[in-house]
């Protein structure tokens, strides 16, 4: 198997900005590279086009492929409770098993319970004197749960946000590189609304 390359496969349409930014580098593939360091784009702008010039003039169709990594801002807002009802682990638990045989299955212990409950499932090999036997038993671990109050902390509720906010950041942008940023926190009605905006380097090729 080989490794996924760093820069895109390619494709047909060209690839456009995903936001409004600030080009800082770029890296080209295939295709015509439309902006420059140090160009502000905005969401939508062509980045790359799907074609480039041969020795003569002559243009011919090129994948377009590449990065484009821009300065830009990214905003998030989270708004964490101080008090949440969350289900909390018990410590009891509950073992069900069934036997896989030939295509055919058997329960090997009473019905699962009832709710949609924590549960974890895996599969044993049956063997004899180190030989597989051609069956196998499932085993499901359900485990209890009931719900609590839970109290988070001005500190805690922040700690929190910030983690989402940064969750958040990543899944809009895997690559994004920090710069700076600014936040505000607010605490009303026993929840605490947390405002930040990034300053980030990222490609922004869509």
């Amino acid at each position: 198997a080989h490794a996924r390359p760093e820069i895109a496969a390619g494709t047909l349409h060209g690839l456009r900005a995903k936001c409004n930014g600030t080009v800082l580098r770029t890296n080209l593939a295939s295709g015509t590279m439309l902006v420059v360091p140090g160009q502000t784009v905005e969401a939508g702008q062509g980045l790359i086009g799907t074609a480039r010039s041969e020795r003569d003039g002559t243009l011919i169709f090129a994948p377009a492929a590449g990065t484009v990594v821009a300065q830009l801002e990214w905003e998030t807002n989270q708004n964490i409770p101080l008090a949440e009802t969350l289900p909390q682990l018990t410590g009891a638990n509950k073992a069900n098993y069934r036997l896989f045989f030939v295509g055919h299955s058997a329960a090997l212990s009473p019905s699962a319970p009832e709710g949609n409950g924590l549960c974890r499932t895996r599969h044993l090999q049956l063997e004899v004197f180190g030989l597989p036997l051609p069956c196998a038993v499932e085993e499901t671990t359900y485990y209890g749960q009931q719900q609590e109050m839970m109290y988070r902390t001005e500190a805690q509720a922040l700690t929190l946000a910030r983690l989402q906010g940064l969750r958040a950041l990543h899944d809009a942008f895997p690559d994004a590189d920090i710069l700076a940023r600014r936040e505000e926190c607010t605490v009303q009605e026993e929840t605490l609304h947390y405002n930040a905006v990034y300053t980030v380097a990222a490609d922004i090729c869509t």
